[in-house]
């Protein structure tokens, strides 16, 4: 049988022999990292070049009945990795970076350059970045639904490959997002060892069998049924994830300055409701509500909103505040109700502008824009 270190001590040597200048790292990672491998395990390794150089040692081969795979990782690709921002899925790649076992390094500034990033992985687990994995779990979700589109598109096209293998690609994201949000990542593909679902102590009670449901559905629906469930549960979790993040701002910080949109976005109602416009005068209405209710979110509950909510979960807030709401005239295009309401929200947000010590920064000639410019600089 192949030694497989000696097919890696063979490339290593290659490598450095052609590049040694412009390597930095080479590592290998999988299960032969991790001391669990069989007889028919691969050998995966990875090198860092410096930028633009060494990149044509990327191979990859059979040997003595093993697949070999030997690639390069940007220190860019493998810092996004670490930091959970890349677009390789958490859950899985940074098991890469984090169970890895160097077999060269450069000099020792490259050594410790590559060990920083496994210590920023365990950082990540942590409990004070918390809130930094709950907004990139929020931020992967947007990927997650896309998919469960794609996989509606090709159930109503026909198309039975295509709505498995986006099933198949949005539980490789839906999953990401727990990850993310229990802060952990798998030693392995989740597909290669499932139980490493149930170490999320933040899932769906049912979600091995979600996952079994589409990996191996019992007919076409069932893909789409059970992606569009497992988005659901998932989502209340991020949701309920999110409202923990209690980080309360003053008003006059969060809307400073911000009337001239208040302003801006009235005036564009009152145009388009003026030359009988619905289309536009609903359209500025709603951008003009949202805005509002996403800064008043913030000052009441203590988040901004993410793409992932829905208005109603974040406009608590504006409501409280007396606000009124554009969307029920806005709806039904009745622009004379419309006009009134925007005339009236304007004057609500003046008096609570007020009321809390936020400059509106309304003039009324040269000389106090003069003054505003000279305190502000």
């Amino acid at each position: 049988m192949t030694d497989v270190f000696g097919i890696a001590e063979i490339l290593v040597s290659h490598a450095v022999r052609r590049f040694k200048d412009h390597i930095a790292i080479i590592a290998y990672y999988g299960s032969r990292a991790k001391g669990t491998a069989s007889p028919t395990s691969d050998l995966d390794l990875f090198y860092i070049p410096d930028d633009g150089a060494a990149r044509s040692l990327s191979s990859q081969f059979v040997i003595g009945g093993l697949p070999y795979d030997f690639w390069p990782v940007s220190w860019k690709m493998a810092e996004d990795i670490a930091n959970a921002r890349s677009h390789r899925p958490w859950a899985v790649s940074a098991s890469l970076i984090a169970d890895t076992k160097v077999l060269y390094y450069r000099s020792q500034q490259d050594l410790v350059r590559f060990t920083a990033l496994r210590t920023r992985i365990e950082e990540l687990t942590k409990p004070e970045n918390r809130e930094g994995m709950i907004q990139r779990a929020l931020k992967e979700y947007e990927n997650a639904l896309f998919l469960v589109s794609q996989v509606r598109l090709a159930q109503d096209e026909g198309d039975a490959l295509g709505f498995q293998w986006a099933g198949l690609q949005f539980l490789g994201r839906i999953i990401n997002c727990l990850a993310l949000v229990n802060q952990i990542y798998f030693s392995k593909g989740w597909g290669a060892d499932r139980s490493q679902l149930l170490r999320l102590a933040q899932r769906p009670a049912d979600l091995v069998d979600l996952v079994d449901g589409i990996v191996c559905p019992v007919d076409a629906g069932a893909v789409l049924d059970r992606a569009q469930i497992l988005a659901k549960e998932v989502r209340h979790i991020l949701v309920k994830a999110q409202a923990s993040l209690s980080a309360r701002a003053s008003a006059n910080v969060v809307f400073d300055s911000f009337y001239y949109y208040v302003f801006e976005y009235k005036n564009k109602v009152l145009a388009a409701c003026e030359r009988g416009d619905r289309v536009a005068a609903a359209s500025a209405a709603y951008h003009m509500q949202e805005q509002i209710a996403q800064l008043m979110n913030k000052v009441h509950s203590g988040t901004f909103p993410a793409e992932m909510n829905l208005l109603g979960e974040y406009v608590g807030g504006y409501l409280d505040a007396g606000f009124p709401d554009l969307f029920a005239a806005a709806s039904q295009g009745d622009l004379v109700a419309l006009a009134s309401q925007v005339r009236r929200l304007d004057a609500r947000v003046r008096d609570w502008f007020g009321g809390h010590s936020i400059d509106l920064n309304v003039f009324d000639n040269e000389e106090q824009l003069q003054k505003f410019l000279d305190r502000s600089t």
